[in-house]
């Protein structure tokens, strides 16, 4: 059902870009406006797969700032965005199944990121949903929803472009990689 909406959206309806969702799925009350200031990025960074709003490891004990965003090599879903060109590539060998797994592959992947969060901007609320509630109370269910609204129209996302993102936005030297010599 993924790749006929898409399809749609793209194809017929020549979106540029398509936020993905599931039905399941709580906003942040900053949801649109975050998506709409990382679209940009999108557009202009060839580097970056999608952006999504979850974290994967978004539990309340491990997030606390709600303006922090990451540059990741797993692509996390439950919410996300991407473009139209990426469709193009993808399509005629989208998944069948697990469409999410097969997306994190490096033959999709290709060293592209995604942009993530710190606080998700969305939540998951399906405890009965394809996993059967296996894993919803242990890693779902304590996952922190942002519910500080971020201006991210007035952020400067630039820190997260290719070019900048490798001195990690201000963490000190000591936890930056080293650069090469043809790096400054």
């Amino acid at each position: 059902h993924y790749k006929f909406a898409l399809t749609e959206l793209f194809d017929r309806r020549q979106f540029p870009r398509v936020i993905i969702l599931e039905d399941d799925m709580e906003l942040a009350p900053d949801f649109f406006d975050y998506f709409e200031a990382t679209s940009n990025l999108l557009d202009v960074d060839e580097s970056i797969l999608a952006v999504s709003s979850w974290n994967d490891n978004g539990q309340k004990q491990f997030v606390h700032d709600s303006e922090l965003l990451y540059r990741s090599d797993f692509f996390p879903g439950l919410g996300w965005m991407l473009k139209r060109e990426l469709w193009a590539e993808l399509k005629p060998k989208w998944a069948r199944a697990y469409w999410d797994d097969w997306l994190r592959l490096p033959e999709q992947r290709k060293g592209r990121q995604t942009i993530r969060p710190e606080v998700c901007r969305t939540y998951n609320f399906g405890e009965h949903g394809s996993s059967m509630g296996q894993y919803f109370s242990q890693y779902l269910a304590p996952i922190r929803l942002n519910a500080l609204p971020v201006n991210w129209a007035q952020k400067d996302l630039s820190y997260l472009l290719d070019v900048s993102y490798p001195a990690l936005h201000g963490l000190p030297a000591a936890h930056r990689a080293p650069s090469s010599p043809s790096q400054p």
